[in-house]
């Protein structure tokens, strides 16, 4: 039997199932919850099956994947529990309630930090969580429409951005050219990469202002106090995608970018190829992968800077000898 049958029909006992997806979900954790509820709904038969993600609130550009699927609706207890798209509990905030009451319990992910917390879990390290939901729903001979394949190629892009980081193989890009004929990939592309607000262009140009540079432009750190953040009325999704402009600066090899987020600090890193930022956000309480990880703190950004400095340090004076070339 094919092992994601053999973990998923499981499944099968089921009388109402959450899916619970890490604190303010990405593109990948909300296409991959959404197209497997639907396949859950219609596979199994399953008619209670909800969506939970702790977010202060979806950027605009994530409307067109939820459709009428509705996020954090009410709940009380909920038969099976299935965790997407997060390393470990503490990255799912208040819901990790929903999965400690459940009878059984899934993890499907791609993250190399998943402490694989389920009774039944599902972690490979590839590009997305989205790229698993493709080969379960495979495996199940499931009907695709245009919708799902939009969505496994919405998740894939958006977690590589853009093919250019993460555990990407060539079955990544045999998946995404199987989308290729039934979606609008242009549309796609410019709803996830060209949909800046001026105040989104505003906190970078604040956070470009505000870097640092070590170790001869090999190491950036950045940041947004409380106080910008207030001046311009900045909510969390108005940072997005900036540690991913930070990241093309020429000759860098980690970086490090701290945004508020209420009353913490959330922090963004990246890193080029022989680095790995996913074992210092493990560290500190997040996760992430090897090229791009984050976690929350409740420390000062000064403290924040010091304590992510020593490990971008660490790293690069072990891998001095990391070749650049291209080809």
């Amino acid at each position: 039997m094919n092992r994601y049958k053999k973990i998923l029909d499981n499944l099968s006992k089921a009388t109402s199932v959450c899916l619970i997806g890490h604190i303010e979900p990405d593109a990948d954790a909300l296409c991959s919850m959404i197209v497997m509820r639907e396949f859950i709904i219609k596979h199994f038969g399953i008619k209670k099956v909800d969506i939970f993600a702790e977010s202060d609130g979806l950027a605009n550009n994530y409307l067109p994947i939820i459709e009428n699927v509705k996020i954090n609706k009410s709940f009380t207890k909920y038969h099976t529990a299935i965790m997407m798209d997060s390393p470990n509990l503490d990255r799912v905030g208040k819901y990790k309630i929903l999965f400690d009451k459940a009878k059984q319990t899934f993890v499907i992910d791609h993250h190399n930090t998943n402490l694989r917390d389920g009774d039944f879990n599902i972690v490979e390290i590839v590009s997305s969580t989205c790229e698993i939901v493709y080969k379960i729903l495979k495996a199940y001979n499931y009907k695709f429409s245009s919708k799902i394949y939009g969505k496994i190629y919405a998740g894939i892009i958006t977690d590589t951005n853009n093919f250019s980081v993460g555990a990407i193989t060539k079955n990544t890009f045999k998946i995404a050219s199987a989308c290729f004929n039934y979606i609008d990939s242009g549309a796609i592309y410019n709803n996830f990469f060209n949909s800046n607000t001026i105040r989104n262009m505003n906190l970078l140009a604040l956070a470009i202002q505000n870097i640092i540079t070590l170790e001869d432009g090999k190491i950036i750190l950045t940041q947004i106090t409380r106080e910008q953040a207030r001046l311009y009325k900045a909510k969390f999704d108005d940072y997005t995608g900036i540690i991913n402009r930070l990241a093309t600066i020429s000759g860098n090899c980690l970086v490090c970018f701290v945004q508020p987020k209420d009353n913490q600090y959330y922090v963004s890193m990246r890193a080029k190829r022989g680095y790995d930022v996913a074992m210092i956000a493990k560290k500190f309480g997040g996760g992430g992968h090897i090229g791009a990880a984050a976690y929350l703190s409740n420390k000062s950004i000064k403290e924040i800077e010091e304590e992510v400095l020593k490990e971008f340090l660490e790293q690069v004076h072990q891998n001095k000898k990391i070749s650049t070339k291209i080809f």
